[in-house]
């Protein structure tokens, strides 16, 4: 959207809610609530904001969300997804990982899908969308804002909700201490004309500094998430070809070359901070601004869509953040454990990975189970517990195996060492919002 023009609606000084941030998850937010007949203020801060490094993979739980929306036929040529394909490091044939009961997730480039829900946002009879429009305070159910020509707004509303990301200003209003740390770095580079090795499916490769999240975002166009653990962060093209160009796939490597060649890589940072605040009555956060986890797992757009329709829907404050809690933790533990599972390279973790790609292949049931854990379908914490216990024990049994091997002693110490440390996570209070161990 032109960032340009002018509001499509004049707005009022008392709308009932107030949306700080016009991004995915502050359009979704808008529209639900207008959809229940509530008139709304939309603050899009940042016009340039949506031409950045940021999500493009929408689970099925968030394409429900948008079709509730009535945003069928304007999302229908993003491109439609199956789940993920994983590719060890050892080289031998992915894992793939399906969406339970046939359902299928969403793809978009990051600009276009919000300019598509802006656009649907601003013709909306009971949102007013306002452009360039910065929140500089909030008071009581005051907020404060400047528009492009400098002039400084006040509005009452009686919900002012902030979906204004990891840097929000809600969050800064609500005395909340920050609580993010820096995970690793992520160099994005888009490929051209290049087919996927499994149709239809995100492919997380392995055998990098960090894993490569490879997203398809529309024909023959393929995102490369390239992650970059702590230490290993140069911002260097020539970097980025020898550690990565053995992990992609052959017939990306030339498309993946030109692109570096012609340095067209986005940097972003990683950051984790546990879903721990949802705000207070009359100021509730969604998105980001309540908190994120690594993009591997790319479940962050479909939680923020999944708080905005249950902020939408709750009769109180306190239901919107009883019901959010009790959905969110399974997506961060199952985003945080793969993770380290996956870039550890400690006996331990690499035990752990092993079982982990062994339950895969030899059990569907816990192919299905991980994606709806990893979608959001299932919530309880207890049905993860108990996938990760069946995990551990599959790596107790190699173990074991190795145990009986000459001179393989020292090997079975320190890989049982790292077991100790992924069971102490297990049994420690997931409400804290523990990160897996290090």
């Amino acid at each position: 959207m032109d960032s340009t023009q002018q509001p499509r609606t004049a707005w009022s000084p008392r709308p009932d809610v107030a949306v700080i941030g016009a991004g995915p998850v502050g359009c979704v937010a808008a529209l639900a609530l207008a959809q229940r007949g509530r008139r709304v203020l939309l603050l899009e801060g940042n016009p340039r904001s949506a031409r950045r490094l940021a999500g493009e993979w929408i689970h099925p739980a968030g394409v429900e969300v948008l079709e509730r929306l009535g945003l069928h036929d304007l999302v229908r040529e993003w491109y439609v997804v199956r789940g993920f394909a994983v590719f060890p490091q050892d080289g031998s044939a992915p894992i793939v990982l399906q969406y339970s009961g046939g359902k299928t997730g969403l793809t978009r480039e990051h600009f276009d899908l919000v300019d598509t829900l802006r656009h649907a946002a601003a013709a909306h009879s009971n949102i007013a969308l306002v452009p360039a429009a910065q929140a500089t305070a909030i008071d009581g159910q005051r907020l404060h804002f400047k528009t492009a020509d400098h002039a400084e707004h006040t509005v009452t509303a009686e919900l002012i909700v902030g979906a204004d990301g990891r840097s929000s200003l809600a969050r800064k209003y609500l005395g909340l201490a920050d609580r993010r740390t820096d995970i690793s770095s992520m160099a994005g580079i888009l490929l051209e004309d290049v087919d996927l090795v499994c149709e239809g499916y995100g492919q997380v490769l392995l055998g990098g500094p960090g894993p490569i999240l490879a997203s398809p975002i529309g024909p023959r166009r393929v995102r490369l998430f390239l992650d970059l653990p702590p230490g290993k962060t140069e911002k260097d093209t020539a970097f980025l070809w020898h550690a990565f160009e053995r992990v992609v796939h052959r017939s990306w490597r030339e498309p993946f070359r030109r692109a570096l060649d012609n340095r067209q890589v986005v940097w972003a940072a990683n950051q984790w901070r546990p879903r721990l605040h949802y705000g207070r009555p009359g100021l509730a956060l969604v998105g980001d601004a309540v908190g994120h986890y690594h993009p591997l797992t790319a479940v962050g757009l479909t939680l923020g869509f999944l708080d905005a329709a249950c902020l939408a829907e709750s009769r109180s404050f306190a239901e919107y953040r009883r019901q959010r809690t009790a959905h969110c933790g399974v997506p961060q533990l199952l985003a945080d454990s793969l993770y380290k599972a996956f870039t550890n390279d400690d006996p331990g973790s690499l035990a752990v990975r092993g079982a982990i790609f062994r339950a895969w292949r030899e059990c569907p049931a816990e192919c299905r189970r991980t994606m709806r854990l990893l979608s959001g379908e299932e919530i309880d914490i207890g049905h993860f517990q108990r996938a990760f216990v069946r995990v551990l024990t599959l790596a107790l049994q190699g173990l074991l195996q190795d145990a009986m091997a000459p001179r393989r002693w020292a090997h079975v110490a320190r890989t049982f060492s790292g077991f100790t440390r992924w069971l102490h996570w297990l049994a420690s209070d997931h409400s804290q919002g523990l990160p897996v161990p290090s």
